[in-house]
């Protein structure tokens, strides 16, 4: 499902060029696949903006899988981000190119094989980009660790199926451009992170929304394996089927292809070559919702199978969902379809992808406009957490790594500005915390804001080093069994009175 990433007011202003501090001076020259860098020297860590990690996907390379980096002489200047990748959504600010398969670094300053974070943004496969302060990698690079962040290609140049693009395809398939993306990030990691004090034994692939949903991909991709040794997914688990019975809520080859062609015919282009010659304008004119599927290459079935056939990259597993993410989401699930009670039932229908129980519906009721809106926005938010948890319960179930869940109820400081997504405990407003980047948006952020926020990002730095979240210093985080008592809550007493785990009986739950 696309799922909108947070606005501005969230992420803080862009920051898409960032110019060397005044205080700071290059670092020594680091050979990294295709030549020699130079980055930005601090007293605590070095930083690293706009490295190549794959060709330009431009010209004949729009929609092909990912292409080696092209070598480059003498030694490139990587201290200001690159372009965020093309794409149609509206909160990210110029500049925007096709050219964007860039990735940034920060490392300590005396780094030797440090654990290693890369995170993947998220902005429904359709808009974002890495280069945004609250994804800032200084403050957990401090705490030790190589932090990576990265671009992917976005929307009709990251999802677009053609059958002439299979047919030139080694792997016979197209569609999931961006997925590969992430992939080759992470080679180029495997290969390059050494360079920079990393362990590339000890690589955890973090992200939102739906960068979240691409770490579930890469869990189940056999693409991914021996890539990555950790996982953790925020909010986002629905780009992919989770059960052999929710296929038919997403695109198979055949279909995907299909979609391609009618679009080719809606801006006049007779063949694949005719695409590429259009411009990044004309491409993005007609409406695409990028959608991954089941391709026989990246994914080979949907979640459930895959995990009973012990064909996942079994890995440690760190998942969860905030606790008033549901408001955010169910617009994006449901379009600008009206919620009120006469459409109560058939809403319910859309969100679960089948007719509710009358159990389903006593649970969220909808007797009035108001009570239905309530409920569908309660059910959005449980449903989105159903798919976290019966992640992290297949894992328990199939899987010998060791499962967590978090259920973050806590409400940040007020911003400065109104707010009209992820306000509260809504979607995405965790990161801000698990990277311990508060100072992004003017808050007055509370000494128990900043205590979390320290506790979440020392939790991440543990789990990325161990597998585990526990450790001196922090909270007992039980390994999740499929049980409630398991997940662990993080909020005070009244938000987390205020706003109670789910009745997960409700949904389906992992069987043989």
């Amino acid at each position: 499902m696309s799922v909108r990433a947070l606005n501005l007011i969230t992420f803080g202003l862009l920051a898409l060029a960032a110019p060397l501090p005044h205080a700071a001076s290059l670092t020594s020259p680091v050979k990294v696949t295709g030549g020699a860098i130079v980055g930005i020297q601090s007293d605590t860590h070095r930083t690293y903006l706009g490295i190549p990690f794959a060709a330009p996907p431009v010209g004949d390379l729009r929609w092909r899988a990912p292409q080696p980096v092209l070598p480059w002489t003498g030694v490139k200047s990587t201290t200001s981000f690159s372009p965020a990748c093309a794409q149609t959504a509206d909160w990210i600010p110029n500049p925007k190119s096709e050219d964007c398969l860039y990735l940034n670094l920060w490392t300590p300053e005396k780094a030797h094989k440090l654990p290693v974070i890369v995170w993947i943004h998220g902005g429904g496969m359709y808009g974002g980009t890495a280069a945004v302060p609250v994804q800032d990698g200084a403050n957990l690079a401090k705490r030790g660790a190589v932090v990576v962040t990265l671009n992917y290609r976005l929307g009709i140049f990251g999802f677009f199926a053609h059958p002439e693009l299979s047919a030139e395809s080694p792997s016979h398939t197209s569609g999931n451009q961006g997925i590969l993306d992430q992939v080759a990030a992470l080679r180029w990691v495997k290969d390059n992170i050494a360079a920079f004090g990393g362990d590339p034994e000890r690589v955890t692939i973090m992200g939102n929304s739906s960068g979240g949903e691409s770490v579930g991909l890469l869990v189940a991709s056999p693409l991914a394996k021996g890539l990555f040794q950790r996982a953790v997914a925020e909010s986002g688990n629905d780009a992919m089927p989770i059960r052999p019975d929710d296929s038919h809520r997403f695109n198979q080859k055949s279909e995907a292809e299909a979609k391609g062609l009618a679009l080719a015919k809606s801006v006049g282009a007779e063949h694949l070559a005719d695409l590429r010659k259009l411009s990044v304008k004309d491409m993005q004119k007609p409406a695409w919702l990028p959608r991954t599927f089941v391709d026989g290459y990246l994914l080979h079935a949907d979640l459930t199978t895959i995990y009973r056939n012990h064909h996942q990259n079994d890995v440690p597993l760190l998942v969860g969902w905030t606790a008033e993410e549901g408001k955010d989401l169910a617009g994006e699930i449901l379009g600008t379809q009206e919620i009120n009670a006469t459409k109560h039932r058939e809403l319910v229908a859309t969100l679960l992808g089948h007719a509710p129980s009358e159990r389903m519906l006593a649970s969220y009721p909808g007797g009035s406009d108001a009570q239905a809106v309530a409920s569908i926005h309660q059910l959005t938010n449980d449903w989105w957490g159903w798919r976290m948890e019966y992640w992290a319960a297949l894992q328990a179930k199939y899987g010998h790594a060791k499962p967590y869940v978090y259920y973050f109820a806590h409400r940040p400081a007020t911003p400065p500005t109104p707010c009209d997504w992820g306000c509260g405990a809504g979607h995405g407003v965790e990161i801000q915390y698990l990277f311990d980047n508060l100072d992004t948006d003017g808050r007055a952020w509370t000494p128990a804001d900043r205590q979390l926020a320290s506790r979440l990002a020392d939790t991440v730095i543990q789990f990325a080093s161990t597998g585990a979240p526990t450790g001196k210093g922090l909270p007992a985080w039980p390994v999740f069994n499929g049980t409630p008592a398991t997940a662990l809550r993080i909020g005070s007493e009244a938000e987390l009175k205020e706003h109670p785990l789910p009745d997960f009986t409700l949904f389906p739950q992992v069987s043989d």
